[in-house]
């Protein structure tokens, strides 16, 4: 390849300003600031300074920025705790966090149901991750119906039917 095939590349890779991030994540610039500072070792490589000291990031980055972002929503985890996390999982480390609450990420069973499988990551992680939108949901559809019972304990008794019997007489001998 020609060094300007490599440079016009090269450019193409990393076209992501922080905004872009931000809009994406939907977070603020800050916002986007801290969490890149937490993954600074691991984002580096993904990472480059446009025009005017520009930060731009590549598809890779903007990845990593969004597994941050769902393992700190769908587990409640404070942001140095997700990115524990998420560099554990892309170093290759599968030690299970504590989601401060003394929940862990994944329950006993399903650990030794994937000891049965053999070493194959990518099946632990399947089942960790469809056993946490599963506890999600479950969390959510309580919440809801709990909310369902409280709005259908302070509703209004439905409005009766028509008129009184009195309007409806006097409209006929009005009309007649």
């Amino acid at each position: 390849m020609s060094t300007k095939v490599v440079a016009i590349y090269g450019n193409l890779a990393y076209v992501l300003t922080i905004e872009d991030v931000a809009t994406t994540l939907g977070i603020t610039e800050r916002g986007v600031r801290l969490r890149v500072d937490l993954l600074s070792g691991l984002l580096d490589a993904h990472l480059r300074r446009g025009p005017k000291n520009q930060l731009l990031f590549d598809d890779n980055a903007l990845v990593m920025l969004k597994r941050l972002e769902e393992v700190r929503r769908l587990d409640g985890l404070s942001l140095r705790q997700a990115a524990l996390v998420v560099r554990e999982e892309l170093e290759g480390h599968h030690a299970k966090v504590d989601g401060g609450g003394g929940r862990t990420v994944a329950s006993e069973s399903v650990k030794h149901g994937v000891e049965d499988f053999g070493t194959d990551w990518s099946v632990r992680k399947l089942i960790s991750e469809l056993e946490r939108e599963r506890d999600y949901w479950r969390e959510m559809a309580l919440k809801l119906q709990e909310q369902v019972r409280e709005l259908e304990r302070l509703a209004l008794p439905a409005p009766r039917e028509g008129r009184p019997w009195w309007g409806r007489r006097l409209f006929r001998w009005l009309w007649s």
